[in-house]
């Protein structure tokens, strides 16, 4: 499991972390670019509860379609040959969201443009994240299979006292 030696991991970046600006995260940069999209986070860590400040940005030189019901933390694999999840725009816009209210509350990034959002995390348990942002095509259908990806965060307990609860299994 990727969270055997996380103590010792975690004991190396965060001295990393607070002694200089070169370094940007647990596993480098705190962006990635997939599909012609470039998706960002603000810090290389949080605590269970935080908010993370999101941007995406048209980085292609077509128009594209962001959904704006589907972007979600999702813990990141051990390998990107694991980079599978699975597109839910109930995360956002509730269990009886259709098609229709997908495109109508998608955003249409022209080239270069960008946006910024806040995603509210819930009670994680300690592992490393990304915020992955599903594109759609006008009809709103998805775009692509995966969907574009910050990079690599990690999110420690809380300090509300949900630490007590790291220890259980993710749903």
């Amino acid at each position: 499991m990727k969270l055997r030696g996380l103590a010792v991991l975690t004991a190396t970046i965060a001295p990393a972390l607070s002694c200089g600006g070169e370094v940007t995260g647990p596993r480098g940069s705190l962006c990635d670019t997939r599909h012609g999209v470039e998706v960002c986070v603000d810090r290389p860590e949080y605590r269970s509860n935080e908010s993370i400040l999101v941007t995406t940005r048209n980085v292609s030189d077509r128009p594209i379609f962001k959904d704006a019901c589907g972007t979600t933390a999702i813990p990141a694999p051990d390998s990107e040959d694991d980079f599978r999840p699975n597109y839910n725009p109930q995360r956002h816009c509730g269990e009886a969201v259709t098609p229709t209210v997908v495109v109508e509350r998608m955003v249409r990034l022209e080239p270069g443009a960008s946006t910024r959002e806040t995603l509210r995390l819930g009670y994680s348990p300690q592992d490393f994240f990304r915020v992955v942002v599903w594109l759609l095509t006008p009809d709103g259908d998805l775009a692509f299979d995966t969907p574009a990806a910050s990079g690599v965060f990690v999110i420690f307990p809380g300090a509300d006292g949900s630490g007590a609860r790291s220890a259980t299994r993710r749903n």
